[in-house]
Formats: C-alpha cells, sequence, structure tokens
C-alpha cells in the first residue's frame, strides 16, 4: 500500500530543504544583526488563545479538537497571541524593551491554494514596550534586511504603509461612528481586489463621503498624515525610504491593530503580499498581560519561495563535505575510516564510499557531493601516516601528514 502526504503539506527533499534552510539563515541572520534574541513556544496551545484575539469564528481556520485530557487546543495558526502569553506570564519581570524573534512552523485549516499552504513556516518579529515611532520603522527595515539577503531589491518589493489613527480620524470627520467603522475599513481593505467594496461603501456612508475616501485611496493624503511622520522619518534614517509607499489602503484586516500598519509587496502585475505588521499596543494586556506597546511582522516562507523563484533567486551552491576520503584498494578501508573519524574530530566535514570502489567512480562520487578536496588513502603513505590531497579544482597533489591534516 502507497500512502499520500496530506493535502496543503510539503515534503523537504534535500534541493527542497536547501531552499528553505537558505530563507530561514536570511531571517535568523537579518535578526541577530539588529539585537532581536530568538525564542519558541508551544506547537499546540489552548483554543481559547486564539479565539480570545480572533473571535470565535477562528476556529473553522484552525485544526482544533479535544486532547485525551478533554482540553480544547489547538494547532498554532501564528504566534502573537503565544507570544502575548508568554510575555504576560512574566509580566513586568522582563527587561524592556523585548526585541524578540522566531521562525516556527504553523498550522492552518484553509483550502490550499498558490501561496498558501496548511502548514508554512513563518518569520516573526516584535518589539515589546516601546512606543517609539523609531520600534515601528526598525521592525520594517529588519523584514526588509531579510529579504535583500536573500537577493531582493526596491525593484522587486516595496512596503505599502498606512497608520490605523490616521484612517480613524479622517473617516471621524466624515461622520463615521464605530458601529459602521469596522464595516468602512474592510471595504477600504477589499478596494482594489474586489469590485463590490466600492459599492457596499458606498451603501455604508453615503456618496460623498465614499467619493472623499475613495479619492484618499487613490492619493494618499500626505498632508493630513501627521500620525505618520515619525515613521518616515525614522525610516528615511535607517535608509529604508526608498521602499515606502503611503498607501490609505493598508488597513490590516485585525481588528488590534492601534497605529502604523504595512504590508511588503511584490512589484509586478499581480497584487501579492509576502510579510505584512504593525502595531499592536493593546493585545497583551487583552490577553490577561500589563499593558504594553507593541509592534511586529510575520512573513510566511511560501509566497516568499515562490517569488525567489521567479526572480530566479536560488540558495548559493554549496558542498555537502569538504574533503571526500578515497581508500586505495580493499585493504585501505580501516585507515580510511580513521582518516575520515580524524577530520570530523577537527570540525572539518568529510564523507566517504562504503566499500572501496574504483579510483575513478569515487572521484565522480566526490564531485556529486561537492567536495573540494578528496584525501587518497594508500598503501605507501600510509605507512607514513600520510594521505595524498587533492584540490579537485586544480588537481593539484600534495602529500599530507595525518596530524597535519585538516
Amino acid at each position: 500500500m502507497r500512502f499520500k502526504g496530506l493535502p496543503g503539506f510539503r515534503d523537504f527533499y534535500p534541493p527542497e530543504m536547501r531552499a528553505r534552510r537558505w530563507i530561514e539563515d536570511a531571517w535568523h541572520r537579518a535578526s541577530r544583526a539588529a539585537g532581536f534574541e530568538e525564542w519558541d513556544g508551544p506547537v499546540l496551545e489552548p483554543l481559547e488563545l486564539f479565539t480570545a484575539k480572533s473571535g470565535p469564528e477562528i476556529v473553522k481556520q484552525l485544526y482544533a479538537f479535544q486532547d485525551q485530557g478533554e482540553r480544547q487546543v489547538a494547532l498554532r495558526p501564528e504566534m502573537t497571541p503565544s507570544l502575548a502569553r508568554v510575555v504576560a506570564a512574566r509580566g513586568g519581570g522582563l527587561p524592556k524593551p523585548l526585541k524578540w524573534y522566531c521562525v516556527p512552523q504553523n498550522f492552518r485549516y484553509e483550502r490550499p491554494q498558490r501561496g498558501r499552504g496548511r502548514e508554512f513556516l513563518q518569520w516573526n518579529a516584535d518589539v515589546i514596550g516601546a512606543a517609539d515611532a523609531a520600534a515601528d520603522a526598525e521592525v520594517i527595515a529588519v523584514a526588509l534586511h531579510g529579504l535583500r539577503l536573500l537577493g531582493l531589491t526596491d525593484a522587486d518589493v516595496r512596503v505599502r504603509i498606512s497608520d490605523r489613527r490616521l484612517v480613524r480620524r479622517l473617516l471621524a470627520g466624515l461622520g463615521v461612528d464605530g458601529e459602521r467603522e469596522a464595516g468602512v475599513l474592510e471595504c477600504i481593505d477589499k478596494i482594489e481586489r474586489d469590485a463590490e467594496a466600492r459599492t457596499r461603501l458606498e451603501a455604508l456612508v453615503g456618496a460623498a463621503a465614499a467619493r472623499e475616501v475613495q479619492g484618499w485611496c487613490e492619493r494618499f493624503p500626505s498632508d493630513r498624515a501627521e500620525e505618520l511622520t515619525p515613521v518616515l522619518e525614522a525610516a528615511e534614517d535607517l535608509g529604508i525610504d526608498g521602499f515606502l509607499e503611503p498607501d490609505f489602503k493598508i488597513v490590516r484586516g485585525l481588528a488590534y491593530y492601534t497605529g502604523p500598519v504595512w504590508e511588503i509587496f511584490a512589484r509586478g502585475p499581480k497584487l501579492r503580499s509576502i510579510c505584512g505588521g504593525g502595531r499592536y499596543d493593546g493585545l497583551i494586556a487583552q490577553l490577561g498581560g500589563p499593558e504594553l506597546e507593541a509592534c511586529g511582522f510575520g512573513m510566511g516562507d511560501i509566497s516568499l519561495g515562490e517569488l525567489l523563484a521567479e526572480r530566479k533567486l536560488e540558495p548559493p551552491a554549496a558542498g555537502r563535505v569538504d574533503v571526500y576520503v578515497i581508500p586505495i584498494g580493499e585493504e585501505m578501508l580501516r585507515p580510511a575510516r580513521q582518516v575520515l573519524r580524524v577530520l570530523r574530530e577537527r570540525g572539518v566535514s568529510a564523507d566517504a564510499p562504503y566499500g572501496a570502489p574504483r579510483v575513478g567512480k569515487a572521484l565522480k562520487a566526490a564531485d556529486a557531493a561537492g567536495a573540494r578536496r578528496a584525501a587518497l588513502v594508500g598503501p605507501e603513505e600510509w605507512k607514513e601516516r600520510c594521505v595524498r590531497l587533492r584540490d579537485l579544482a586544480s588537481g593539484v597533489e600534495q602529500v599530507v601528514a595525518l596530524a597535519a591534516l585538516g
């Protein structure tokens, strides 16, 4: 009987795993370069943690079930609720501000489609306990640094940014009250990808107000956007202003955002977001913790991987091992294994064939392994505890004592 993997879940063969690690490495490097510390949490969390943040309707999008202890639990679909829980648990005992990041595997029960799966990796970086706009600019800069390490530039991606305070203030000026605000925000969020959004907007606020809102969506009201100015100034100081485009249509669908909100989009004819973030000052208190300011982002690996493939950006070729040890004849099998052990103990990645194949075949195997050097263990050299070390690019050989091998 042959088994198939579940829909929406991925197998990572070595080439796919190499691409995955390349992306993860860029995420880790960018985070550490900005002084962020890595953290993690459990894959399984209480279901209530996610419904408290997103409402009961989120359950349909989760892998949720009752465990053997009759607890309602769910595989984590994101990390922000877990982050809030972890910070709330320690409360004032953690030094502020916190600069934390993680690269976890998350799970969502939704229809698999291009750019979305039921399991995915997501890079999260958050600053907790800092109200300064420089924190918002820094998390954007960290996200962009990760993308630039992968070879993407401002010709490939752009950061569309707005501010929920600005949007709410301008809507209040049009008489949009709290009861209608959520519906209007939803219309603004969908106005460029849902043909019916403009009609719904007009029904909510009337024709005149709808025209005003649509005008802001087409041309950002920079002259009235004092809330966003400090973030834009800090972004300029950090050298990322060339990536940023103020855009009134960016409101982010989640209700807990309280200030600057932004998304990184791939440039091109298709509207495709590869990262999103913003300020969520009230969430930690909402989930039972202290009142703490917070901002951060999440970036998934699936859409990013597709963009990298489209731009023909691939992980650099890397050899599986540095040295390939080749025994010259059956009698050299045990000495070759000793050479292999010595190399590995000295921190050199090394491999060897099983058995004693012909030298030509073994050299092909060395090439396939991406080895830079081959250590040929022959009976004459081994009498002096030496090997012939061959540079596989130049073909140059030298006899090297085992004591000096590395």
